[in-house]
């Protein structure tokens, strides 16, 4: 008799007990009052750059500006002198420009995809400069381009101050950019040396990815060569038109 017993409370148990557990567990979750939402599913969360205006950062890894170096030679005139300033970088930025502001006698370059480096780079004297200050920025490509979502590209700006504006030659080799002019301690030397040229804003994009700059160059020159001349009208060749001949009856 108790065998049998037993073995209807073991049956009891293994048919009965999982549903009072799961019951319990729904009424858990079903109790009023409760503040805990279920999180949903990976399925239905929102990503958080849905919520971000779909805003994006150039994922090109940046160029550093280690460092800027300005020194004077002298020149194979007399009483001149080769001044010479390097930027110096580690990478390379993907564009730069330079421009001449003659209403505040200011050098500018903007190195695209840059960034400064950890140390500080101080301010540096040669005459006509004065100094320069150093600005990192973020700027977005697309601001001219409606309809472009924002894209986001690090900046690096480097203004010269400049008591008078020299005649600048900018060059770029491996990861260093360059200027350079000639410059004197002599007031007369200078007025030959001092750019005059009220309608020249020196400007330069320089495109330093290696192949991408000479493909840009080709395309360039297949774009804006000129057509070639017309080939002048000629006797009209008959040696490829088939012979017809016809009996007369």
């Amino acid at each position: 008799m108790r065998g049998i017993v037993n073995d209807a409370v073991k049956r009891f148990l293994v048919l009965w007990f999982p549903f009072f557990m799961i019951a319990q567990v729904f009424g858990q979750e079903g109790e009023p009052g409760s503040s805990e939402i279920a999180p949903l599913p990976d399925s239905l969360s929102i990503p958080p750059a849905a919520a971000a205006a779909a805003v994006t950062v150039n994922p090109v890894q940046s160029a550093v500006l280690e460092g800027i170096q300005i020194s004077s030679e002298p020149s194979k005139e007399g009483n001149e002198n080769v001044v010479t300033g390097y930027f110096i970088f580690r990478d390379k930025p993907s564009s730069y420009f330079y421009e001449v502001k003659r209403k505040t006698n200011k050098l500018v370059f903007e190195f695209n995809d840059t960034r400064k480096g950890e140390s500080p780079v101080e301010s540096q004297k040669q005459p006509p400069i004065e100094g320069f200050e150093l600005e990192q920025r973020k700027t977005d490509v697309n601001k001219d381009v409606k309809g472009l979502n924002p894209e986001w590209h690090d900046m690096v700006s480097v203004t010269f101050n400049l008591s008078a504006i020299p005649k600048i030659n900018v060059t770029d080799e491996y990861n260093v950019i360059s200027f350079s002019y000639k410059w004197s301690t002599d007031p007369q030397k200078q007025k030959a040396l001092v750019d005059r040229k009220g309608s020249t804003n020196w400007g330069l994009m320089g495109g330093l990815a290696g192949g991408g700059a000479l493909a840009l160059g080709a395309v360039l020159y297949f774009l804006l060569k000129p057509p070639p001349p017309p080939v002048p009208d000629g006797a009209l060749d008959t040696n490829d038109l088939p012979l017809h001949t016809q009996r007369i009856r």
